[in-house]
C-alpha cells in the first residue's frame, strides 16, 4: 500500500540548523515530492467522496466509495484511439455478472472524462464485454472470473475486481478494504498488454503486485 511519509523534520521546526546547499536542496525536494502526492491523493479521492458523500455522512458505504473509484480511475488511463468509435464516442463502464452496486453506479452516468460521456451497463450473462472499456467483476464472480479474464485478454478493457487477489491472479485492478478504506493493487504488466496507460499519479497511489 502506499503510505505519505511526513516531509523532513528541518523543515517542520522554526530552529533550523546550517546545513550545506546540496543538503538544503535535498530536504526542498524531498519535501517537494511530499505535497505532490498530497495534491495527486486529494485529486483522486475528493472527486470521489464528493460521488458518495452519503456514505461517509453515515455508515460506511463500501460500493459507493467504489463506484467512486472506478469513475477516478477512468480519467487516469489512456485507452488505444481504436477503443473509442469517435473522440466523443461514450467510455463504458460495465458490471459483469450479479450486481453489488445497488444504485451506487447511477451517479456515473453522463459524467464526463475528457470528451467521454460515462455509461454505465449491467451485464448479467458477462457477455458483450468486449465492447466494454471498464469491466468490474464482483466477487459473486469468484468461481469463474479467471474465464472473464481469458476472454477480455485481446481487447483493451480495463478489469477491476474486489474479489481477493484479483491483480496477484491475472486482473489490472484490485480493490483492498482495510479498515473502511479502500486501497488498490496494480498488476502493471496486464494492463501494458492490454496497451492501456496508467497515468504515473495513478501507480504512485498503488501497490504494484507483478
Amino acid at each position: 500500500m502506499v503510505f505519505l511519509n511526513a516531509p523532513p523534520e528541518a523543515t517542520l521546526t522554526n530552529r533550523r540548523p546550517a546545513i550545506s546547499p546540496k543538503v538544503a536542496r535535498s530536504y526542498r525536494y524531498q519535501l517537494a515530492i511530499w505535497c505532490r502526492r498530497i495534491v495527486v491523493l486529494a485529486t483522486l479521492l475528493i472527486g470521489g467522496l464528493g460521488l458518495a458523500s452519503s456514505a461517509w455522512s453515515g455508515e460506511f458505504d463500501e460500493y459507493a466509495i467504489k463506484a467512486a473509484y472506478l469513475y477516478n480511475f477512468a480519467k487516469f488511463v489512456e485507452w488505444p484511439t481504436a477503443a473509442f468509435a469517435s473522440d466523443t464516442a461514450p467510455l463504458m463502464i460495465c458490471i459483469a455478472g450479479e450486481n453489488p452496486f445497488g444504485d451506487a453506479l447511477t451517479t456515473l452516468s453522463n459524467k464526463l472524462v475528457e470528451n467521454h460521456t460515462v455509461v454505465v451497463r449491467h451485464l448479467p450473462a458477462a457477455t458483450g464485454l468486449d465492447k466494454c472499456h471498464i469491466v468490474f467483476i464482483g466477487r459473486a464472480e469468484q468461481s469463474h472470473f479467471k474465464s472473464i479474464l481469458a476472454k477480455l485478454a485481446p481487447f483493451p478493457v480495463l478489469t477491476v475486481s474486489d474479489i481477493d487477489d484479483f491483480a496477484q491472479d491475472g486482473g489490472m485492478i484490485g480493490l483492498v478494504e482495510a479498515e473502511q478504506r479502500i486501497r488498490f493493487n496494480i498488476n502493471l504488466a496486464v494492463t501494458r498488454q492490454a496497451n492501456l496507460k496508467l497515468s504515473s499519479q495513478l501507480l504512485k497511489l498503488a501497490t504494484i503486485v507483478n
